[in-house]
């Protein structure tokens, strides 16, 4: 008998989205446990997953659906939904059959994943990660190569920003976004902080504003979206 794949979920809940160009819609959220990378600002890292399998999720997902429904999207966030590729390959198709759309939540990073899955997605939120506000490496080519194949399907792109972006590397990111796919809308999103969320911090939104002008010099189109569900004070 062939083993059931199973993929490490921390969470499955239904709430507002409050990221992004669809902010403020009833999502059902499905959180993978594991990420590729560790941003210095993730809020997430660490978080503690279960072992489901498909049956096991689809099931959680319908009732959420059934009571709180009807949702805009099942969000598939984390962690890195594309570390699991070939659960989502098995998932997929059923919560498609089930009338369900699929919304990505990635970093943008792993393209090869992408390719195998983005078939079943119907939204694509991609983030683009600049090292000197992740304290990770450039990823700038592995982003390019994923907007390439996620701009046939509906594609925003968020890059999380702090004080110390430094703003070539910000225009070299717009860079890409207007050499792939210019019509894609960029969210400038104020990272928070233990202290405070980042709409609260008057020399960060300066900041943002004047990323947001270069960009719009462009002929991006360049918004500052702070966190909704951190505004309202829900999950």
């Amino acid at each position: 008998m062939t083993a059931k794949i199973q993929a490490g979920i921390s969470e499955i809940f239904s709430s507002l989205q409050g990221e992004g160009t669809h902010m403020g819609e009833r999502h059902i959220f499905l959180r993978f446990e594991h990420c590729n990378i560790h941003c210095g600002y993730c809020d997430e890292l660490g978080k503690p997953g279960t072992k489901l399998d498909q049956e096991e999720v689809l099931s959680s997902i319908l009732k959420l659906e059934h009571e709180f429904g009807p949702h805009s999207f099942v969000s598939l966030t984390g962690g890195e939904p594309l570390l699991y590729y070939s659960f989502l390959s098995e998932i997929a198709p059923t919560l498609k059959e089930k009338g369900l759309r699929l919304y990505l939540e990635t970093n943008g990073i792993l393209w090869q994943a992408l390719e195998k899955t983005i078939q079943w997605m119907d939204v694509i939120a991609m983030d683009l990660k600049p090292a000197s506000v992740t304290g990770e490496k450039s990823f700038v080519e592995d982003h390019r190569k994923f907007l390439q194949i996620a701009k046939a399907k509906e594609t925003f792109i968020k890059i999380v920003s702090s004080r110390e972006i430094v703003d070539d590397e910000f225009l070299e990111l717009c860079s890409i976004v207007r050499e792939v796919h210019s019509s894609a809308p960029v969210i400038l999103q104020p990272i928070s902080t233990e202290v405070c969320e980042g709409h609260e911090d008057p020399v960060l939104m300066q900041k943002l504003t004047e990323l947001q002008k270069a960009g719009r010099q462009m002929e991006l189109d360049v918004r500052i979206l702070p966190r909704l569900h951190k505004i309202l004070k829900i999950r």
